[in-house]
Order: structure tokens, then sequence, then C-alpha cells
């Protein structure tokens, strides 16, 4: 879905803007936007819905009474597949089903649902939600795997909590209407927040399935592109994947090279090249150690002969073969 455009004004937030209170079959008829609201007892179902767009970030808050919320495959063709949506429990109980894959989330804490693929989400008592939706397109580009996120709980924290105070005080203002000028700043200041939660999901993630394996491959592409940046540290590199530092070292516990070791190792196979290519002959050491992000020729120096057991000045009288020291 990433490559649809995203509407300006969702049929949710024109339909809730400001809050309305819906009862009874009919409430869940109007409710049943993106997915169908079903309850035991149709007649005494009660709540009250407020939504507002902040960019291309949605926010609904819902206060219900229990009820069940089902996608179906004849849905997902719909704008709402676009989205992957947070929820985040005030009060109550969700329960999510897609995937094969099952989640709960009591209050405080903060459950996903990826409106891409069909699922069913019960709200099994009373409670107040509040629901996020963030585009796939966004997520993406900042290396979040949605697919990941599905049965996924995060813990009640005080992260969690100020990312629902921000949003619930934003639906009920005045910054929400269309064309306010604050809208772009909140927008990036509740993705923010989101991609901050979403980490401490990711954290708790499995390391050895096949979304770690995906984000060992995104965290050496990275390093691949950024090792000549002196500057790069292991924290740049948790963030290009969106994951904390410790998740990240996690990641390679089990591999032949740690994420330090592997930024080491490509600076210096990068070194020899240099060294050795007669195309950069008038290079000095000193200028060959920059160029491979090394602060200066001693730590240059040191990581090479700790990888080859030859000092840069070794291997520029005696070529090696280009790709030693990348082992």
């Amino acid at each position: 879905m990433t490559g649809r455009s995203l509407p300006q004004a969702s049929s949710l937030t024109q339909r809730f803007h400001g809050g309305v209170r819906v009862s009874g079959p009919e409430g869940l008829e109007l409710l049943s936007v993106a997915a169908e609201m079903v309850a035991s007892r149709p007649e005494r179902f009660r709540a009250e819905m407020s939504s507002a767009d902040f960019g291309s970030i949605r926010v609904n808050r819902l206060r219900s009474s229990a009820v069940s919320v089902i996608r179906t495959s004849s849905m997902l063709a719909d704008e709402h597949s676009a989205y992957l949506s947070m929820v985040y429990v005030r009060s109550g109980e969700v329960r999510v089903e897609q995937n094969r894959a099952g989640a709960r989330a009591s209050a405080g804490e903060v459950t996903f649902a990826d409106f891409a693929a069909p699922f069913e989400v019960g709200l099994s008592r009373r409670g107040d939600y509040v629901f996020i939706y963030l585009p796939h397109v966004l997520l993406t580009s900042r290396s979040v795997d949605s697919r990941a996120l599905v049965g996924a709980t995060v813990a009640a924290s005080p992260l969690c909590e100020a990312l629902a105070v921000v949003l619930t005080q934003f639906v009920a203002s005045d910054l929400c209407k269309p064309g306010a000028a604050e809208t772009t700043l909140i927008e990036h200041a509740i993705v923010d927040l989101c991609l901050a939660v979403i980490r401490q999901a990711t954290d708790r993630s499995p390391v050895h399935d096949e979304t770690g394996t995906q984000n060992r491959a995104r965290a050496r592409e990275f390093v691949d592109s950024h090792f000549t940046d002196p500057a790069l540290t292991i924290a740049d590199v948790a963030a290009s994947i969106n994951v904390s530092p410790r998740y990240l070292q996690k990641l390679f516990e089990a591999e032949e090279h740690s994420v330090y070791d592997l930024i080491r190792r490509r600076r210096v196979q990068w070194g020899v090249e240099l060294l050795t290519d007669p195309a950069h002959a008038a290079l000095t050491v000193s200028q060959v150690a920059v160029r491979c992000g090394f602060v200066g020729l001693s730590q240059f120096s040191r990581a090479v002969r700790d990888l080859t057991g030859s000092s840069p000045r070794t291997i520029r009288r005696q070529p090696v073969v280009r790709g030693q020291g990348s082992a």
C-alpha cells in the first residue's frame, strides 16, 4: 500500500470530528467505517467516538461498551489499508487476533493491528481506547516492519502514558482543525512518540526469526553506506532500523562479529584497498585513515595491525590481495 496517496481528510475524521455519541444497532452501523462493529447485545451498545487528523496521522478516541471490531479480506481495497493502528488502552482490555498471532493489552498498554490484513479486535468490556493510524509508507521510511508488530504488546510505561495524554489533548483541542499552523509540528511530535513506543515493542521481539534476519541485513547495509563517517556510532546504526542500541547488540550476539567489529572491519577493508590501489598512491597514510572514517593515524594503524598483522606502511610497500582484512 506504500504507493497509495493518502487522503487529505479521512472519512473517519469527517464523520467523528468534535465527538459523536452513538448507541444501539444504529450506532454500530455508524462506527462501521474501517471495520465491522459487532456487539453481542446490540441494543445495549453505547459509545463515544472523536477523531482528528494531523497531517498523515489519524487519531481516534473510542469510549465504548464491549464490542468486536472485525476487518475482513473484502474490506482491504479501501483507504484504511494504508495504515497500521497502534491501540493504547486507557481503561478496559483489548484482544487482537491477526495473521495467526494474538495479543492482549490492558490499561496502560499498547498493541497493534495492521489494516492491510484481516483481523478481529475485541474490546472485552467498557473502556477508553486511543487508536493511532500510522501510514505504512511512513513506517517503511523509518525502517519499521509493520508485520513484526502484529502480536506485540508494549507494557505500561511513562512513555506510553505520555503518548496517550498528548493525543487525547490534541484531539480535544482546536489544533486538530484542518489548516492549523501547528499541524505539521504536532504530526512530527506524534510520529517521534509513536516510534519510541514501537521501539519498545521491537526490543521485545525475537532476534532469530525472519524479522531479526532482516534487521541484521539492514544494519549491515547502513554500516556499508556510512562507515566513512568518523562520528558513526552503534546508536546511529540502531536508530537507522528503529531499535535501541541494546537490542541491536542482542541481534548480533550470535553472529561472528559485533556491530562495532563490522564498522571497524569495513573501515580497515577500505583502508587496505586505498593503500594498495595505484590510483590513490598520492594519498598519505594519514589521509587514507581519514577517508576510511578513523579519527587519526594511530587509531587506523592499530586497527590495521589487529586485523591484518601488518602496519599500513608495510601494506603500502608490499601490496596485498585486495579485500584482505575484511574477513
